[in-house]
């Protein structure tokens, strides 16, 4: 770790106990020092990955400087509905990862899991339960969660609105993909806006919701766009820039903000140079982009790029919405994590084949249950289509379980083997 960030972590986490807005002014503070660096410095990476780093940023900010504009919400959840009241998304994942790149996460999980967590509940989800009940997480409007695809949703989120006392309005999705459950989804979503209104003091806006899930639609479109590119072309970047993308097609999605982030990521995947020698992943699940030697092994590489993530290109875009609301729902049954695991390894192989993947990582992150049960099944289907597939443990959000090196030496045997193989 960076020793200015580990110090910073270490500050913070001294003032948990005692004084725990000092460590949340400390926390906001060094989010805009970052943001400020990402407008005044050249990084390496694109002009198209440097604004969405910027409106992540500002997403986290808003959580933490105006919670009571915010709605706490999980990674699947349709956030047009909260663009329609005028709210905000808190993404309690995508916070996680804000407090771990500063180095806070330790204390956070410890405070968690002295308060009874499991060891082995997801790394994400600890680090937020633990920065709500020390008291530096604020406490937004009301919580909303899907079902959708984690089981820690259903006990983080329930724990978290008793925490903090909060009204919690949970999204069922039924765990088979049919257009039954895509009607009971939407008539879901219309009844929880009802209760939100309550809350608020005024209706939801029509006219706003139809152009937030029109943009949403737009948005997943010109993403498919580019990943189509992006299988002709040698774009080398880094592991975090995946990441900011998991806001955009999200909890972001349906923003003119991440519509215009996915045009601009399109117009660079076609003015870049044509594909190389470089092999070519295809990456399951989320990113140890906060590993230092897994960093350094395939940050800008010229010998390896990260295509995509599956976090990316799991929900199917609805281009022209008849219904919002069934707009919404559909994106939610019809997501490739829905349902029997076979759908998502049948998703993987289908964009591996379409993005000419050289090999595919299927990353374990700590606590995952459906992604780690599925993982030999996916391995072994995946081989069998000719993409050798490296499965790998680790952790996306706790350093602790992030040996240095470890995960790094497994990757560089597997890129080896692709070399061979090529």
């Amino acid at each position: 770790m960076n020793p200015v960030v580990e110090k910073f972590g270490q500050i913070v986490d001294g003032c948990l106990a005692e004084n725990p807005k000092m460590a949340r002014r400390l926390l906001t503070a060094g989010f805009r020092l970052n943001g400020w660096a990402g407008r005044h410095f050249i990084k390496k990476t694109s002009p198209a990955r440097r604004y969405m780093a910027q409106i992540s940023n500002q997403a986290i900010l808003r959580a933490f400087d105006h919670p009571q504009t915010c709605a706490m919400v999980s990674l699947f959840t349709p956030c047009e509905i909260l663009q329609a009241f005028g709210l905000a998304p808190m993404f309690v994942e995508g916070m996680s990862c804000y407090l771990a790149g500063a180095g806070a996460e330790r204390g956070f999980i410890d405070d968690a899991e002295r308060g009874g967590v499991p060891e082995t509940f997801c790394s994400y989800h600890k680090t937020v339960i633990g920065a709500a009940e020390t008291g530096v997480l604020p406490v937004p409007r009301f919580i909303l969660n899907t079902t959708l695809a984690c089981d820690a949703n259903l006990l983080t989120f329930r724990r978290l609105a008793e925490f903090y006392d909060l009204p919690h309005f949970v999204i069922d999705v039924p765990f088979y993909p049919t257009e039954e459950a895509v009607q009971q989804v939407a008539e879901q979503l219309r009844e929880i806006a009802l209760q939100i209104e309550k809350i608020i003091g005024h209706p939801l806006d029509d006219e706003i919701l139809r152009q937030a899930v029109r943009r949403s639609g737009a948005t997943l479109s010109v993403y498919r766009d580019y990943l189509a590119q992006r299988a002709q072309k040698s774009m080398p970047d880094e592991m975090t820039s995946e990441m900011y993308a998991i806001f955009a097609l999200h909890t972001l999605l349906g923003t003119p903000e991440m519509e215009h982030f996915v045009q601009l990521l399109l117009q660079e995947a076609k003015a870049a140079p044509a594909r190389g020698k470089e092999k070519r992943l295809l990456w399951v699940h989320t990113l140890p982009n906060l590993d230092s030697a897994m960093i350094d092994l395939l940050d800008f590489s010229t010998d390896c790029q990260i295509l995509a993530t599956d976090v990316c290109f799991d929900a199917p875009p609805v281009i022209e919405p008849a219904d919002p609301w069934e707009a919404m729902a559909y994106r939610l049954v019809k997501n490739h994590f829905n349902g029997p695991a076979q759908r998502r390894i049948d998703a993987v192989l289908a964009q591996a084949k379409a993005m000419q993947a050289d090999g595919v990582v299927w990353f374990c992150h700590w606590g995952c249950r459906e992604t780690n049960g599925a993982s030999q099944m996916g391995k072994e289907q995946l081989e069998k289509a000719g993409f050798p597939t490296l499965v790998l443990d680790g952790d996306g959000c706790d350093r602790a379980n992030c040996p240095p090196g470890q995960m790094t030496t497994r990757m560089q045997a597997f890129l080896e083997l692709l070399e061979g193989s090529k």
